[in-house]
């Protein structure tokens, strides 16, 4: 792509905008540190499945998907939380402890929310310190896995507390949420293997030309760092908040219905500003071609980084493992139990962020960034500001990684909707992890 001359205003806008984007970028990363981490939520969540699953009859493979002791390894998981010290994690620590034959720690533990607790979790703690005086139910824990044992200290039947339907939920659940991702590694370790040969071989086919949208460097740092950073992150925001808080108060929701509208909202409107400047500067070029077959590049792309980002992933972990910065929104679709909610939720991010964000990165900075740099310089760079757009360091390798494997099947495949179908797919696999972790 030849050089485009770009107008003095516009390059000076540019410049302006790229050191606001990265102040704000700079200080938004420092602060996803003090941010929690869904990680320990999921560890968490996995091994209440686990010790849910184990419940009643037992089958060959649930046996082998559960770690040995996973009472321990969850009372270890509920103790290093950022909630430990609350009433309601002490009353998980306490039936943990009393189901592992500690009962001298459990007692002390029921004895502090018999105290300091909220009106149910008194109720319930002054019930497990005399479970021979308790006649009825006290009010029980929300979570499934701390009413069955709940029941189980206070000598009642377990159906009274947990259905079993739920537990047979449990083992389908864990079995997805085991073997799904694991398939899903194993299938992409053998399509890099193949992948790896042709390259060896010299019998990878050619890649088509890479086209984009026709605009200079400046152009395109004033629509990523100006229209979507500045405009898109931060003043749009503080404008439409007032206005879609307003719209959706009107409609008929409930409160976590409300709450995924909002996030639904807000994220079309930070969209908003960079599209706008990207009409404006009449970019064309997308190489936008929706077919059956950039659904199976798609899926074929997400095969291929699903290793590669689970390896990078385990490996932060590693050097790591006390990291925060999650999304907040993983958190909301991990706690949701509103069927409206998960909806609006997964709308936006199985459609709408991949939409987006791979106009953004790969329709448009990944060819212009190509055609000034090259195409290795473009996938690389797209990559890495693709990462540092999700405003959290902790996650910043694997969603680079993730970047890079999306460049792949930009340059490979010629079509910007193979990376849309692969980035909504990854959300989505993430999404659904999140459900059948949830309650």
């Amino acid at each position: 792509m030849p050089p485009k001359r770009t107008a003095v205003g516009i390059t000076l806008l540019a410049w302006l905008s790229l050191l606001l984007a990265s102040l704000i970028w700079g200080f938004s990363l420092l602060d996803s540190l003090d941010r929690p981490s869904v990680g320990n939520a999921l560890e968490q969540r996995q091994l209440e499945l686990n010790l849910l699953a184990i419940q009643g009859k037992q089958s060959p493979i649930i046996e082998k998907l559960v770690e040995k002791n996973p009472t321990q390894l969850l009372l270890e998981a509920v103790q290093k939380s950022s909630t430990a010290s609350s009433s309601e994690s002490l009353l998980e620590q306490g039936l943990l402890e009393l189901q592992l034959g500690k009962s001298t720690a459990a007692k002390l533990h029921f004895e502090s929310v018999a105290s300091n607790g909220s009106p149910q979790q008194q109720s319930l703690a002054k019930a497990l310190l005399r479970p021979e005086a308790s006649e009825q139910l006290p009010p029980l824990p929300e979570r499934p896995i701390y009413r069955l044992l709940s029941c189980k200290a206070l000598a009642k039947p377990t159906n009274l507390c947990v259905a079993p339907p739920l537990i047979e939920q449990a083992k389908t659940r864990l079995i997805l949420v085991s073997l799904l991702p694991l398939a899903g590694v194993v299938a992409g370790v053998l399509l890099l293997g193949r992948l790896l040969w042709q390259i060896w071989r010299h019998r990878l086919n050619a890649a088509p030309e890479l086209l984009g949208p026709g605009l200079s460097l400046m152009e395109t740092v004033f629509v990523v760092a100006g229209g979507f950073v500045v405009l898109g992150e931060v003043i749009v925001p503080l404008v439409a908040m007032p206005l879609v808080s307003k719209l959706i108060s009107l409609l008929p929701l409930e409160a976590a219905a409300s709450s995924g509208a909002v996030v639904m909202g807000l994220y079309s409107f930070t969209a908003i500003p960079a599209l706008l400047l990207i009409w404006a500067f009449k970019g064309k070029d997308l190489q936008w071609n929706p077919s059956w077959n950039a659904i199976g590049q798609g899926f074929r792309g997400l095969l291929l980084a699903l290793p590669l980002v689970a390896l990078v992933g385990w490996v932060v972990e590693q050097i790591w493992p006390q990291a925060g910065g999650s999304n907040p929104l993983l958190e909301q679709v991990l706690d949701s139990r509103n069927g409206t909610a998960l909806a609006l939720l997964a709308i936006t991010a199985v459609v709408l962020a991949p939409l987006f964000e791979e106009l953004l990165f790969r329709g448009l900075l990944l060819p212009v960034l190509g055609g000034y740099w090259g195409n290795f310089a473009g996938v690389v760079i797209s990559a890495l500001v693709f990462a540092l757009a999700h405003l959290s360091l902790s996650e910043a390798a694997p969603l680079f990684v993730l970047g890079l494997g999306l460049g792949w099947v930009r340059l490979r495949s010629g079509n910007l909707s193979s990376c849309v179908v692969m980035h909504g797919l990854w959300n989505g696999l993430t999404f659904f992890n999140l459900i059948m972790l949830g309650s």
